[in-house]
């Protein structure tokens, strides 16, 4: 049973909220702040051999923009990742230098005066790889390159897909959150029939379970869930990759509730001292800037937050690579959205409740 498409646009966005405002609010007192895992986004480097508009006949053809200029003095512009590994993670340096890392989620916050927009990246999205000149996915930038970490070729490529500089970044481990899961007191999952997946040691009964910390990452990690019908076990229909991510999604709000309803500091304290290793932001990030972006994403639901979704389809590339390509250009979407033209088109999906 997967969440709806809609709901899952800005889970990413709001379960870092949710480690970034619960770690924020116990610094003041406890200087958890200052325990945050940090890295470098070291804009000095270029690795580069040839621009993408001058690659051979055959290859990945992606055009970059010209390099954003600066920052609008009203405009701030987030990069929220969740990530499924965390391996060696600790060592800064060597941030995205090993196997098997991946941006699972890729949002963009987009704060531009009184108006905040959501940009949802599809972790498959075909984008312009600032270290070789060539293209790849988006979620494959966070492994880094020879000369530059994940987090730094990650963010290059992001600003060169949508036309603007990213001023911060924040990164939650989504496989480090189950031990976030026990401290909290586990993770209800509810599913109309019994669920497994042999492969991510997942077995779930009908009705509603409230998982342990290992159980609920199985069960996010599961790419083939298989249900019990009255015909036997079947692969859950339109399971596979999108619906892996809505869960992880899912889960993040899921965290952030529970979070926004501890009534004791000491409850609150304990589960923060226990998020805060799975938490990674840029180094420049300031206290008061990643206050006020939580309070920004607080007020989802009850203010005007533009969800905003990039149109795409099916693609190979020349060395039999499946991607996605956008059938809008990305930064086409982020300039409409910040000039005010109305998305006729359905590239505005929506705004929050108001």
């Amino acid at each position: 049973m997967s969440p709806s498409p809609l709901r899952s646009r800005l889970l990413i966005a709001v379960g870092v909220f949710a480690v970034v405002a619960a770690t924020a609010i116990v610094a003041l007192a406890l200087t958890t702040w200052g325990d945050v895992n940090r890295v470098t986004i070291d804009r000095t480097q270029d690795g580069s051999s040839e621009s993408p508009s001058e690659q051979a006949d055959g290859s990945d053809d992606v055009v970059v923009d010209e390099e954003p200029g600066a920052t609008d003095p009203g405009r701030q512009i987030f990069l929220l990742v969740g990530s499924d590994s965390r391996e060696d993670l600790d060592d800064t340096e060597g941030f995205g230098d090993f196997e098997g890392n991946r941006a699972d989620v890729v949002m963009v916050l987009i704060k531009d005066g009184a108006n905040t927009g959501l940009l949802s990246l599809p972790r498959d999205l075909l984008v312009a790889n600032p270290c070789g000149g060539d293209s790849n996915r988006v979620s494959a930038m966070l492994e880094g390159c020879d000369v530059m970490n994940g987090a730094t070729l990650l963010t290059l490529a992001v600003e060169d897909a949508i036309g603007q500089p990213v001023d911060h970044l924040a990164m939650v481990d989504l496989a480090g959150f189950q031990e976030a899961v026990d401290a909290i007191g586990g993770y209800e999952i509810c599913v109309d029939n019994p669920v497994r997946d042999t492969r991510a040691n997942l077995e779930l009964p009908a009705g509603c379970t409230m998982a342990s910390g290992a159980q609920t990452l199985a069960w996010m990690r599961s790419r083939r869930t298989q249900e019990l019908t009255d015909n036997g076990w079947r692969v859950i229909p339109g399971m596979n990759d999108l619906v892996r991510n809505e869960r992880q999604r899912t889960f993040l709000l899921d965290i952030m509730g529970r979070m926004a309803d501890f009534t004791s500091p000491q409850a609150m304290t304990s589960a923060v001292r226990v998020v805060t290793p799975f938490l990674t932001v840029d180094d420049d990030l300031t206290l008061f800037e990643a206050v006020d972006v939580a309070w920004t994403l607080k007020g989802y639901g009850s203010s005007s937050v533009v969800q905003l979704e990039v149109p795409v389809y099916d693609a190979t590339t020349a060395a039999g690579a499946q991607v996605l390509m956008a059938s809008v250009p990305v930064d086409q979407i982020v300039s409409e959205f910040l000039s005010g033209v109305a998305a006729d088109s359905g590239v505005v999906v929506g705004a929050a409740a108001q």
